[in-house]
């Protein structure tokens, strides 16, 4: 991104749960192995991994190039109660030796760059990752269809452009060519592509009544079992985001 909002980093809206991030952190908990050694690489706001230090009492380090999302950590490291060892840099060269860790993870970071780039970082987070270990990876679903049309209406005015979205076939893909065994398929946060759309789309819409179809909908959305699935086959196929873990061989 050319210009980066400075509400990403706002610990005090980030709270609000109307966003993915209770459907992420509750999905990669369920397979992040207690008192792990884990990396995420690009951490934004910290609060997955914040999450993830407490509630599987793993030794937390996080990796970010954005100089904004380390107060973002330390808040909300502060409020899990949690220490997480953060440093600057790129997922394209972490500042780690091979096999250091037994969890790589990354959660909305790989599709921001070319495929070919995208790949460079799986291959990446593989490297760090000790024989034996977990990798894992997710991005925006290209089949959540409602956030795709979001951002092929808005184009390069989409807030988080340039943004790629992958099928959980192609994320699979991606993962297998970094040497990676496939293990799990999973996904999360189904609903949030409504709120996406309302909050970029129909939020910027000139007609009142578009948006006050755009609000019930969504109020009406979050009342259902649909916001997120608790199958992990029906969230990696429509979730709003699909998920991939693999185990990296040697």
């Amino acid at each position: 991104m050319s210009e980066k909002p400075s509400w990403l980093y706002i610990p005090e809206w980030l709270l609000d749960d109307t966003w993915h991030f209770p459907y992420a952190y509750k999905t990669f908990c369920k397979y992040i192995p207690k008192e792990s050694l884990v990396l995420e690489v690009g951490f934004g706001s910290g609060r997955i991994l914040t999450r993830i230090a407490r509630e599987r009492n793993c030794k937390c380090v996080g990796v970010d190039v954005a100089d904004d999302a380390f107060p973002s950590l330390s808040f909300f490291s502060r409020r899990q109660g949690v220490k997480v060892e953060a440093m600057k840099g790129d997922g394209f060269s972490l500042p780690f030796k091979d096999g250091s860790f037994d969890v790589v993870y990354s959660e909305g970071v790989i599709e921001h760059f070319p495929i070919g780039r995208s790949a460079e970082m799986v291959r990446e987070h593989a490297r760090v990752c000790r024989p034996g270990g977990l990798v894992i990876v997710s991005v925006p679903n290209k089949f959540a269809f409602f956030h795709s049309l979001t951002k092929l209406l808005l184009g390069p005015r989409f807030l988080f452009s340039p943004e790629a979205s992958l099928s959980t076939f192609e994320l699979s893909r991606l993962m297998a060519r970094a040497g990676l065994t496939l293990v799990v398929r999973d996904g999360f946060a189904f609903g949030c592509q409504f709120y996406m759309f309302q909050a970029f789309f129909l939020g910027q819409a000139s007609s009142p009544m578009l948006k006050g179809i755009g609000m019930r909908a969504l109020a009406l959305l979050k009342k259902t079992n649909l916001y997120h699935f608790e199958n992990p086959w029906l969230n990696s196929l429509i979730g709003f985001q699909t998920l991939v873990m693999g185990r990296r061989k040697y």
